[in-house]
């Protein structure tokens, strides 16, 4: 029998990709990851190529999407997903990436912890999470908005925008109508100072074009930090594609290339996991379940910052917030709150009932005041499956949807944030909108954590039936709470990790 490749073989460099490779490189394991991308990045880009894109594609019309979508860096990251991942949509859009460091390339860095209450139902304790939360923390760098000058643990905090000071300052002088109401600054998976190899945050605003000097947390700088290691090696260009069990596992790649390892991770992100999947689940004609947080867009003015210029700050969320608005479990909701001035502005110029130049004029005067508030519901509020195709039974589907009585929610949801808005000294502006399901990458729960037969997953992420199979992204995550999901995706993955590495996994002879 030839020697496997590797003890573990970890297919996706994502965020859960690397948070699994770290703790089995630290215990001495063989890892083996396969990257679909490569390390051809945009650090030496231009500033106008970054943010107009080389061709000016930036200047073209949007296509209605999230404005974190439309930017140069994020076309290039999601074409050549949807190129060739053969996974469709039909009323949802899928979101993915096949690029070194997955989806982190336009992650808005927020960072939300999971409590208790919100794993009650997983096979896990939160003090192992917990455990895990700050390995992670520790690793990638957060800092937090705040117009105080220093953080709980010490580090300098990041300036607010303006606008966002004042609403914040709003906040705490005037009661809420809603108990339930929290407004708080933001914590973001971004640099207040230097690290080796990144610098600190400069405020430029241009986040969304992908950070320059590395302040924003991106798992491609992980992946340099891992190759360092003699137990980790690297193959870019390898887009895994089949998945074969015999004496070991083997992975087949798009080139025809072949590695196998007694244990795969699987950490392609929950579309990509589940097409390689496809072949090794009965997917039967209800599909495979797929949760994913419904988004509300609502633009809000401030008009005691009319006439006032946008402050240096970053452009990712300000302020974070969370509502309860009926008896329902769901009926909870997390939020996060923008700066409009340090956005794309041509997306917003496009929904203005002006004309091009009348709404640039408008848009110049009044930004400085606008603020965007982006409304995240919980994963069961969404009704969308994954199918196979009845043609060729091999590319994939996903049918979307929002859950029954989802629009009476959407508009109690409506009710209560009005409240909280004027009391705020918040206008709401028209042009709120409901996206199309998956717009936003909050994707889980295919296969998850503790659930029997064959779509379960054990506590250690290992597929019901199919041992050695280890899976790590968001799809094990039994639930979807409207919180933002990335951190806890990434401390799940290294929590399997220590598991793996402390107490099954073996280093091959």
């Amino acid at each position: 029998m030839n020697r496997p490749d590797a003890d573990f073989i970890i297919i996706g460099s994502g965020p859960a990709g690397v948070s699994a490779a770290f703790p089995l490189v630290a215990a001495g394991r063989r890892v083996l990851m396969l990257d679909a991308g490569n390390d051809a990045g945009s650090q030496e880009e231009s500033r106008s190529a970054r943010v107009l894109g080389a061709d000016l594609e930036a200047l073209q019309v949007d296509d209605g999407s999230s404005p974190k979508l439309q930017t140069p860096v994020s076309r290039g990251i999601l074409e050549r997903f949807r190129g060739n991942s053969g996974i469709t949509g039909s009323g949802f859009t899928p979101i993915g990436s096949l690029a070194r460091g997955g989806l982190s390339n336009i992650w808005g860095a927020q960072i939300s912890f999971l409590d208790a209450e919100d794993i009650a139902d997983w096979p896990i304790d939160i003090a192992s999470l917990q455990r895990s939360y700050q390995r992670i923390s520790e690793r990638i760098g957060i800092s937090r908005n705040s117009n105080s000058t220093r953080s709980a643990h010490g580090e300098p905090v990041l300036p607010l925008g303006a606008t966002a000071a004042h609403v914040l300052h709003r906040n705490t002088v005037t009661k809420p109508a809603n108990g339930s109401f929290r407004l708080f600054p933001a914590i973001n998976a971004i640099l207040s100072e230097a690290r080796p190899g990144r610098a600190a945050c400069d405020l430029s605003g241009d986040c969304l074009y992908g950070c320059p000097t590395g302040a924003i947390y991106n798992s491609r700088q992980d992946v340099l930090q891992l190759r360092k290691s003699p137990h980790f090696r690297l193959l870019d260009n390898m887009r895994a594609v089949s998945l074969r069990r015999d004496a070991a596992w083997t992975v087949g790649t798009a080139d025809g290339s072949s590695f196998s390892a007694p244990r795969i991770i699987l950490a392609a992100g929950v579309l990509g996991t589940a097409a390689l999947l496809a072949n090794h689940l009965p997917i039967e004609e209800q599909g495979l379940r797929l949760l994913n947080s419904p988004t509300l867009a609502i633009p809000l003015l401030s008009p005691a910052r009319l006439l006032r210029s946008s402050t240096p700050t970053h452009s990712l969320a300000q302020l974070g917030l969370s509502l309860r608005y009926g008896d329902r479990p769901s009926d909870y909701v997390t939020g996060a709150i923008y700066e409009v001035g340090s956005l794309p502005a041509q997306s917003f110029i496009n929904r203005m009932p002006l004309g091009r130049r009348a709404g640039r004029a408008a848009f110049e005067t009044i930004g400085g005041s606008l603020l965007v508030a982006t409304i995240y519901y919980p994963g069961d509020q969404s009704r969308s499956y994954i199918h196979r195709d009845a043609t060729t039974g091999k590319s994939l589907t996903i049918r979307g949807g929002f859950a029954e009585g989802f629009d009476i929610r959407v508009d109690a949801l409506k009710k209560a944030l009005r409240r909280e808005w004027k009391r705020l000294g918040l206008i709401q502006l028209p042009g709120a909108s409901l996206a199309e399901p998956g717009i936003d990458a909050h994707f889980a729960g295919t296969l998850p954590m503790g659930a029997p037969g064959p779509f379960g997953t054990s506590a250690d992420g290992e597929l019901n039936l199919h041992s050695g199979l280890h899976i790590v992204d968001g799809s094990i995550i039994p639930d979807l709470s409207s919180k933002y999901i990335t951190m806890t995706i990434m401390a799940n993955a290294d929590r399997i990790a220590h598991r793996l590495a402390e107490t099954e996994a073996k280093p091959a002879s």
